[in-house]
């Protein structure tokens, strides 16, 4: 973008100063009419026509080249001027040049056009104070009167233009520059205050996910205590009655009876211990699948009169062991849910792959709730705790509810085959 300016700059100046060949031509003309020598009238018209050639070329010029083309040219114009004994249009020539010859970004080469400008013009200074003559300066030009003035005049419009376009042409870029380095300042400010949000956001989830684990143990913990006390003690203790009795009682026949009923408790208790031991770690998932274990679990719901339960599971593959868990208690989650709160009559699950997804999708037609006042109340945790477990593998859920119109979810988690030997 920079160089494409320049070359802008240098384009436009060429021209300009091709522009300025006949008034200038003319003017000086006129100016030397007085002159002892003919061949200074010559040179302008020379000049002239090498920026006219210039000007036509500049398209298809180098930029190397062409600015340093441009700059020779400045030069010599300079030169001419010393020659006439005019330091001061002399002086505005080698400005110019030298700040051309800023555009190649070589500082020596500007450095050493300055060193060279300034000698020149120092020599012919001294040269004109001491009256000396190294070429004769007899070309009356002193006497000249409005010749003179438009020739000053002339030169402060071309090189005053020039300068004054490079300066309003960098300015410009320097001033969108800093425009566009605001406008960024500030869009990555708001990316800051976005990602500093997005940090306390994310803490925040971390913090409700951590407080849904802990309460989620401690739901396990409870609802395992109460299958002990509430399943298993009673067991035991009719267990230790009967024994009492057993070995209190007298009489075979009586013997006999009890041990019936000591048999019959202790296979309720083995039946008991079973059951819990498969809410906590479901043997039946590790070994065949989350299908079959679905199957297992849903069954005796299957078979109830109070509700009825669909399961529709497309046949696909094993895949992470966490992720079958995680849908499974999912599941087990919203089927203990629906039987407590929602007096549902009817529950349709569906279980499907689609790309490299895994769908799950549960509906029931119970009474309903509201999904927003559910999640924000401390008795929505279940739907947090739901949440956060399929979060935390990158899926993601939708519950879907309204009074009397049942409840939807929609669960996504990312699948992928495992295949026999590599879950061995």
């Amino acid at each position: 973008m920079k160089d494409e300016l320049i070359d802008k700059i240098a384009n436009t100046s060429i021209l300009f100063i091709a522009f300025m060949v006949l008034p200038f031509n003319a003017i000086i003309y006129v100016a030397l009419d007085e002159s002892v020598y003919l061949w200074p009238r010559f040179v302008p018209p020379v000049l002239g026509l090498a920026a006219i050639i210039l000007a036509f070329l500049k398209s298809r010029m180098n930029f190397s080249i062409k600015i340093w083309s441009f700059i020779v040219l400045l030069f010599l114009s300079g030169c001419f001027n010393l020659i006439l004994g005019l330091l001061d249009m002399a002086s505005l020539w080698f400005v110019l040049a030298i700040v051309y010859s800023l555009f190649t970004l070589k500082r020596m080469e500007t450095l050493g056009l300055f060193i060279i400008s300034f000698i020149a013009i120092l020599v012919v200074g001294i040269l004109m104070i001491t009256k000396s003559t190294f070429i004769p300066l007899d070309y009356h030009f002193e006497n000249c009167q409005y010749t003179c003035v438009i020739v000053r005049i002339l030169h402060f419009l071309l090189i005053g233009f020039l300068i004054y376009y490079i300066l309003v042409n960098f300015y410009s870029r320097l001033q969108a520059s800093m425009n566009e380095l605001t406008n960024k300042a500030d869009d990555l400010e708001v990316l800051n205050i976005a990602l500093n949000n997005e940090i306390s956001e994310k803490k925040e989830i971390q913090q409700k996910m951590i407080e849904s684990v802990i309460q989620t143990e401690e739901k396990e913990r409870k609802r395992i205590a109460a299958d002990l006390h509430d399943g298993l003690g009673p067991l035991l203790s009719a267990a230790k009655l009967y024994f009492q009795a057993y070995i209190d009682a007298g009489d075979l026949n009586g013997k006999n009876e009890i041990e019936s009923k000591l048999k019959y408790i202790i296979d309720h208790a083995i039946a008991d211990i079973s059951r819990i031991s498969h809410n906590i770690s479901p043997h039946i998932l590790e070994n065949y699948g989350l299908t079959i274990a679905l199957e297992n679990f849903l069954g005796e719901f299957m078979i109830s009169d109070s509700i009825k339960v669909e399961l529709n599971v497309e046949k696909f593959s094993r895949f992470d062991l966490k992720k079958e868990l995680t849908i499974y208690r999912t599941i087990s989650e919203l089927i203990n849910n629906t039987i407590k709160h929602a007096k549902a009559t009817l529950v349709a699950i569906d279980i499907f792959i689609s790309g490299r997804m895994l769908h799950l999708v549960y509906q029931d037609n119970g009474i309903g709730f509201s999904v927003d006042e559910k999640m924000q109340a401390k008795q929505g945790m279940g739907l947090k705790n739901i949440e956060s477990r399929i979060h935390s593998f990158e899926g993601n859920v939708i519950f879907e509810s309204r009074q009397n119109k049942g409840m939807k979810v929609t669960i996504q988690i990312p699948y992928q085959e495992i295949l026999i030997h590599e879950k061995n």
